[in-house]
């Protein structure tokens, strides 16, 4: 019963991924061209309508694929889905709170968060890796490419995001 319900919630989660996108595509048009005095009534200013179904697409969209595929996988008996509320969690507050001001240990905390996380992976995957063969190992092989890349992204995005609100980092060079 839990596969047939994780299977349901992952491809709802999916399917909330792919609006999410597309909506996401057609805001970056939109706000591209207009100001934030323009968009207000379209529909695509903040707490508007479209904004609003964009944001609630994510959240839905990554929530029931990560829960879904959590439940599909796990063993009978397990408890491991349950884990994936800790993203959830961490997705609503991120949306939620909006500091007045720039709090830099938020950034710490949530990079060493990653880095751990990362590094896990790997040792995850070195212990692992060899135990596949064929189309497993280069899928798995894929997926640790993947994992780099997108630690990479967040240390992009630190660069980006967290150097503008640092004054000693003005003049770094920007991606």
């Amino acid at each position: 019963m839990k596969q047939k319900i994780g299977k349901a919630l992952f491809w709802l989660g999916v399917i909330g991924i792919v609006i999410n996108f597309i909506l996401m595509y057609i805001q970056a048009q939109v706000v591209r061209v207009n100001t934030v005095e323009t968009l207000v009534g379209t529909g695509w200013a903040s707490r508007e309508p479209l904004y609003n179904l964009m944001s609630l697409t994510m959240l839905i969209g990554l929530s029931f694929s990560i829960i879904g595929s959590l439940l599909y996988s796990v063993k009978k008996g397990s408890f491991f889905w349950l884990w994936a509320f800790v993203p959830i969690v961490a997705m609503n507050v991120a949306m939620a709170w909006n500091p007045s001001k720039h709090i830099p240990v938020v950034y710490g905390i949530g990079a060493g968060i990653i880095t751990l996380a990362y590094l896990g992976i790997l040792w995850a995957w070195i212990k692992t890796h060899t135990a596949y063969e064929g189309i497993a190992k280069t899928g798995k092989q894929i997926q640790i490419l993947g994992y780099s890349f997108l630690y990479l992204t967040a240390l992009f995005l630190c660069n980006v995001i967290g150097n503008p609100m640092q004054p000693g980092a003005e003049n770094f060079p920007r991606i």
